[in-house]
């Protein structure tokens, strides 16, 4: 079976289906499906990120590790 015989097939069953829960589900898969969700940046934030790419590259960078240890020791400090 070819994909547009599919598509035709699942057209023709939907066709004939009342129920809207259903429906709705089928429809939330499908939008999941299609819609790629696209982020836009504004001028600041793409320096800010050009920015922190160039310091990672050269890098200016510090581990998760390293954060978590000097958070435990600021705290201990209090």
């Amino acid at each position: 079976m070819t994909t547009v015989q599919i598509k035709k097939q699942i057209i023709q069953k939907l066709q004939s289906i009342d129920d809207f829960s259903f429906l709705e589900a089928v429809n939330r898969i499908i939008d999941a499906k299609t819609n790629e969700e696209i982020f836009y940046i504004n001028e600041d934030l793409e320096k800010q990120l050009t920015e922190r790419d160039k310091n990672m590259d050269a890098g200016h960078s510090i581990t998760n590790d390293d954060v978590f240890n000097e958070s435990e020791e600021w705290l201990n400090e209090r």
